[in-house]
């Protein structure tokens, strides 16, 4: 199911009071009907029971043709008839003295069934082809057989009456949706000319204004909710694209339902189909004529005194859009937004504009200015919204630290946890002993919720604000002791069964993985009889006894401080594998290696671990771990690595019971520190995601490491 929700061209000169006027008509109209519905059903029911049962109980009378259509229907004639055939057969010998008399209460009885029939408000005020009648075809309009046909109808004429009336003008939009009515009722007819169903509903006038609009406003970009059993969402596209569909599909339901029944469906699609088309034609024929900006721009100008200054450049901004000037309409909207940069529509329509054409840093700026004056007048979803898109677009843009936190704590109350941690790791780099302390003690209580690691460092910096009395010190310290507790201490290791039986075949490192990392074969342990059980993982060896013997000093990491470093040559590049983890277990990594394929790679050829933050350009960051094989300190060869990145791989299947990602990627690194025996570089707080590097690129990175 698709519905759409709202779109781009959000912006009216006037009220629209003919919109507002025929969507309270129908409302009023549908309450009015409800009522009277609920009067003439029981009395319908009644009469069809009470002539049902008088013609079956005399079979040798006749029924008219009209009569048993509307009581038995067409599909279920056949059957009837054969059941009273019977009947009549044994009747047919008796003697019916009073047959002439109960013949004349059956014709009463019909009658009476026609008459209540024709007085549901459906039938009497709704368009029945076969009984064509002026007044009706107006009425039908305005009757709808249900809250949802009502409501969905409703919808469609919001979205689309208010502006069509805006450029058109309220005489021609009035004259324009009755004729598309009257229009829409009329083609109907005439492909159900004998159709004894009543028409009701305004879907054909608002077919008629969604043709209009798909010409006036043919780039505007329409937001739809989909759901599709338990998978919803919203998507944008231009009106261009969804409202053909749209007509598509009704001219093919439309197709396929009178391939099955001559007299048509429940939905009146060729009305839809024909009223849509006269929209497309009357709208493209006041394009052509220019009607708009001859006639009727020049009238509603006059009488329209602008409360808002920046309607006018989003107006004309708005007709840029439709010409495919896009350049000229972002021009348009950046001097509107620097007259008035408090006008949220026309800033919207900048950002948006700014997007469309790869000028949204430039608009970023009267972005953020919306967005903090959202969260100051406490609009808190409409901000969140919006700076979530601001993070897309342009990642290095940033709010004021005091909205950052509001939203921050907006979202934690709201158990908005991923977002909140994100916003929490900013505000944990730009917080200092200048931060208020109120808003300090603020920060860690709200980051204790979601990040105990942030609100770890929050009270230890609170603990050296000179603005916080002893007393509330001595509260921090208390709770810096309860975040202790619950940070990890010991990272479970992780024993994904599945995706070590799929590497089981490669025990052996292969000849491939040899040339390309340099390695030694190691003596392989002996394989387990079936049935044999493993040992667990936490009760496993952190280092395979058979692989103890080879970590003699001579291989571990030397600092000479005697020696002064070099600085790196150029020939002298790191040599990087990309790979994606599988599984960690027996002290091993299962790893997809690009170009090799699934390996084994014993954690104790690792000998330093490195972790680092990269921030590309207009892209969200990321995380980048480096397995050295070489000490990165290495001046005389090249240096061999295994990089990891975060994007790869799902860090939370590592570690059992931690479903954020931060959290099960920290636990990842620390049970490969623990495992291997490596040294953290450059330092063991980078390492575990308390303070990583961060790096533009990683090129970048690279010279860091060399250097």
């Amino acid at each position: 199911m698709i519905i759409p929700i709202s779109h781009e061209s959000n912006k009216v000169r006037r009220l629209p009071w003919v919109s507002f006027f025929i969507m309270a008509c129908c409302l009023f109209v549908h309450i009015l009907i409800s009522v009277e519905i609920g009067k003439t059903g029981k009395e319908l029911e009644s009469t069809a029971k009470e002539l049902l049962n008088y013609y079956i109980q005399h079979p040798y009378l006749k029924l008219d043709p009209e009569t048993k259509k509307l009581l038995f229907r067409e599909q279920k004639n056949e059957d009837v008839e054969e059941m009273l055939a019977t009947y009549r057969r044994r009747e047919s010998r008796k003697i019916h003295l009073f047959q002439d008399e109960e013949q004349q209460k059956l014709d009463q009885l019909s009658q009476k069934l026609k008459n209540t029939i024709g007085d549901v408000p459906y039938r009497k005020y709704g368009f029945i082809p076969a009984q064509k009648s002026f007044i009706s075809l107006v009425t039908y309009m305005f009757i709808h057989g249900g809250w949802l046909h009502l409501i969905g109808n409703l919808l469609l004429l919001y979205l689309t009456g208010p502006f069509i009336e805006d450029v058109w003008g309220r005489p021609i939009f009035t004259a324009f949706y009755i004729i598309a009515g009257l229009f829409s009722g009329f083609m109907f007819s005439l492909y159900y000319p004998n159709s004894m169903g009543p028409l009701i509903g305004a879907s054909g006038a608002i077919a008629g204004l969604m043709g209009a609009f798909l010409i006036r406003y043919w780039r505007t970009k329409i937001k739809f909710f989909f759901f599709f059993f338990i998978i919803h969402g919203t998507f944008k596209a231009p009106a261009w694209v969804m409202l053909p569909i749209w007509l598509a599909l009704e001219i093919f339901s439309a197709n396929a339902i009178d391939s099955v029944n001559a007299e048509g469906g429940g939905v009146a699609h060729w009305a839809h189909i024909w009223g849509f088309i006269l929209g497309v034609v009357v709208a493209a024929g006041m394009k052509r004529f220019k009607i708009e900006e001859k006639y009727v721009h020049p009238k509603i100008e006059a009488q329209v005194h602008f409360v808002d200054k920046g309607y006018k450049a989003f107006e004309e901004a708005t007709q840029k859009i439709n010409e495919g000037k896009s350049d000229e309409a972002y021009a348009l909207l950046l001097v509107a937004a620097r007259k008035n940069p408090m006008d949220k529509d026309v800033v919207e329509g900048l950002w948006n504009q700014g997007k469309e054409i790869g000028k949204e840093k430039e608009a970023a700026e009267f972005y953020i200015r919306m967005i903090e004056s959202e969260i100051r007048h406490d609009l808190m979803d409409a901000a969140f919204a919006h700076f979530a898109d601001l993070k897309e677009k342009v990642p290095q843009a940033s709010i004021s630290m005091t909205c950052k936190f509001t939203l921050m704590t907006y979202l934690t109350g709201h158990q908005d946890y991923k977002e909140a941690k994100e916003l929490a790791s900013e505000l944990i780099e730009e917080v200092d002993l200048n931060s208020s302390p109120g808003l300090l003690q603020k920060f860690a209580s709200a980051a204790s919720e979601h990040s105990p690691e942030i609100a770890k460092k929050v009270i230890e910096l609170s603990l050296k604000h000179p603005g916080i009395t002893d007393e509330q010190k001595d509260v921090l310290k208390t709770k810096l002791k309860e975040l202790q507790s619950r940070l990890p201490e010991s990272p479970p290791v992780s024993d994904m069964g599945e995706a070590h039986a799929v590497v089981s075949n490669t025990e052996q490192l292969t000849s491939e993985l040899e040339s390309q990392l340099g390695l030694n074969p190691e003596p392989q342990p002996a394989v387990e009889p079936e049935g044999q059980s493993e040992l667990s993982p936490e009760v496993q060896p952190a280092v395979e006894p058979e692989v103890q013997s080879e970590l003699s000093p001579e291989v571990q990491p030397v600092v000479e401080p005697d020696k002064p470093e070099r600085s790196p040559s150029p020939n002298q590049p790191i040599m990087a594998i990309k790979a994606t983890p599988l599984n960690v277990k027996d002290g091993k990594i299962a790893l997809n290696m690009d170009q090799i394929g699934q390996q084994l790679l014993p954690l104790n050829k690792v000998k330093s671990i490195a972790v680092a933050e990269i921030a590309l350009d207009q892209e969200l960051p990321f995380l980048l771990i480096d397995l050295f094989m070489d000490d990165p300190k290495t001046k005389d060869q090249k240096i061999r690595t295994i990089r990891l990145l975060s994007t790869s791989f799902d860090a939370t299947k590592f570690s059992p019971g931690i479903q954020d990602q931060q959290d099960a990627l920290k636990v990842f690194v620390s049970v490969l520190l623990k495992l291997s025996g490596a040294t953290a570089y450059a330092d063991e707080d980078s390492i575990l995601l308390d303070a990583p590097q961060r790096f533009s690129s990683i090129e970048n990175y690279e010279k860091s490491i060399l250097s």
